[in-house]
């Protein structure tokens, strides 16, 4: 007796990958075409991966530049800041210094100051300071507790930034 046997069926080959037209989302598109043909009738040349990333990065270039222009019209006229330290007294975690902070601009703003030893000497300890809004032409005192520069009161400076 002799056994039979069936052939057995090629196997069907994969379905070639697909995508959806970039503009109006119809289905089935090859992987080198980005528009359909209803999208393009004409056939225009397809945007290149080189054209797209190009045109992301001009309009990620133009966003900051615009952000740089907004940023620099808000802080213009705030400061310069001038700092001035009137009192430095011992307490058990630091000093508490008390230092005045007067905005010589045209808009209010709040800075940032650097309490340091006075003379500033290089590579000496330092702490920031934070100040409330200071009005144009005002002048504000902040006291702060610093940790930073020891508990023996000594000669500090208050050197604030400008924007």
């Amino acid at each position: 007796m002799t056994a039979s046997t069936t052939p057995l069926a090629a196997p069907s080959p994969a379905p070639e990958p697909t995508h959806a037209c970039i503009r109006c989302g119809r289905p089935g598109l090859p992987p080198e075409k980005a528009l359909c043909e209803d999208c393009n009738p004409l056939e225009l040349t397809q945007p290149s991966a080189t054209q797209v990333h190009g045109i992301a990065a001009l309009g990620i270039l133009a966003f900051v530049i615009v952000l740089a222009v907004a940023g620099k019209a808000v802080l213009a006229g705030t400061g310069p800041f001038v700092g001035q330290v009137a009192g430095v007294s011992s307490s058990s975690i630091g000093l508490v210094v008390t230092f005045e902070v007067t905005n010589q601009g045209h808009n209010g703003g709040a800075t940032t100051c650097r309490i340091e030893q006075a003379g500033n000497p290089t590579g000496g300890a330092f702490e920031l300071v934070q100040t409330p809004l200071v009005q144009p032409g005002a002048t504000v005192e902040v006291t702060a507790a610093v940790t930073k520069l020891g508990t023996l009161p000594i000669a500090l400076q208050a050197d604030c930034q400008s924007p």
